[in-house]
């Protein structure tokens, strides 16, 4: 973030009227809305209203050099065969073929904010993050190709409501799609994307604020508005995203839950809301080998259903903070992470969690487990290695 001088109290009140404008357009009243995962969402929305050059920069500057990358900010973490690929702030991505013993920085054609990647092979993946940046890897995440951005979004998401609103004038839905594109229009190419699904190393899913999504099925050539395709009037972020059994589901903001089960149709699907578990922000959701889902977010709370998210029930674990990350290990327990740098582990499918003694020296982001089953951690200062003995 880059905010300097007189810029940074002007962006602060733009940043405000966005907020009110999506709270009154989307029927929030004052003070009822629920926290938004402050470690990495709100501080995209403030490098938002940075001026206007300064955003062009970080999106089309390449990432620089950093001498010491395994101490930077590091938001999310990815297995690609036997690779560990992470992604941070400032366009950094560090990749290791050693479990974790060394680094090497990739190749990156911007300097956004990442916030999240995901591989449909050992080879092919994506990245996305900061001004709806979009980027594409061949190569097991060694080096990145830019291919799109929030500028793009835009027109695609313009088009997808006016395509609607012809097809049927009086529909509710319409009107509401063409207010919100909008909306979108007018506050400019500064959202956030926030999780990937790929299905293959054509096609993929990619979600973030206010419900944006765009779909791909030819590798990244050309893209799709999808948002209409998902149920939720409210434009809620989107924090995580799941495959589970037959369904594929989507958690976010407000204790948001969407599922899809038409996967016949993959990657087009379609989403409907879900029960909630709470109001409380998710910020991750699993499936575990039984396929029971287990969500988690905001002042440690953590939920499971065994009913396709029918119904859920509050799992039994002591933590007073935020819970951003989660993983399922190849011994079936499920580890989840606090911004109070906790690690939390549970053998018992979800029903109660401990916490690990050592407690870590930073603010905990994402969780991986390499090939050699040791546990990658990643946060606010950068990358630890937990041995998976710790686990058994």
């Amino acid at each position: 973030m880059r905010v300097v001088g007189k810029h940074a109290n002007g962006a602060l009140s733009d940043l405000r009227a966005d907020v009110k404008m999506h709270l009154s357009y989307f029927g929030w009243l004052p003070g009822k809305w629920t926290k938004i995962r402050a470690s990495v969402f709100l501080i995209l929305c403030f490098a938002a209203y940075c001026p206007s050059a300064v955003k062009a920069s970080t999106l089309n500057d390449a990432a620089i050099t950093v001498r010491y990358p395994t101490n930077a900010l590091l938001i999310s973490v990815a297995i690609a065969g036997t690779r560990i690929v992470a992604v941070g702030a400032h366009g950094l991505i560090i990749y290791s073929d050693d479990n974790g013993q060394s680094w090497h920085q990739s190749s990156v054609p911007t300097s956004e904010t990442i916030t999240c990647l995901a591989f449909a092979t050992p080879n092919d993946g994506w990245a996305a993050g900061g001004q709806g940046v979009v980027l594409h890897t061949s190569d097991g995440g060694l080096t990145w190709q830019r291919q799109f951005s929030g500028a793009q979004v835009l027109p695609l998401m313009q088009a997808a409501a006016i395509k609607l609103a012809t097809a049927d004038p009086s529909s509710a839905a319409a009107q509401l799609a063409v207010r919100r594109a909008n909306i979108f229009m007018n506050a400019g190419p500064d959202k956030p994307f926030l999780t990937i699904l790929p299905f293959s190393p054509n096609a993929a899913l990619i979600f973030g604020a206010y419900r944006m999504a765009i779909l791909t099925t030819d590798g990244g050539k050309t893209w799709a508005d999808w948002s209409l395709h998902i149920g939720d009037p409210i434009s809620h972020n989107i924090y995580d995203v799941v495959r589970s059994g037959s369904s594929v589901y989507l958690a976010g903001e407000a204790g948001t839950v969407l599922r899809a089960t038409n996967l016949d149709k993959s990657p087009a699907l379609d989403f409907s809301m879900a029960t909630a578990p709470s109001p409380g922000t998710l910020l991750g959701i699993l499936s575990t080998r039984t396929n029971t889902l287990i969500a988690f977010g905001v002042a440690g709370e953590v939920f499971r259903s065994t009913d396709s998210g029918q119904t859920w029930t509050r799992s039994n674990i002591s933590v007073g903070t935020d819970l951003p990350g989660g993983t399922i290990l190849s011994s079936g327990i499920i580890v989840v992470v606090s911004e109070d740098g906790g690690v939390y582990d549970s053998d018992d499918d979800g029903v109660s969690f401990q916490r690990l003694p050592m407690n870590q020296d930073m603010a905990l982001f994402d969780v991986a487990q390499a090939s050699n089953g040791n546990v990658v951690l990643v946060g606010s200062g950068g990358v630890r290695i937990l041995p998976g003995i710790d686990f058994k």
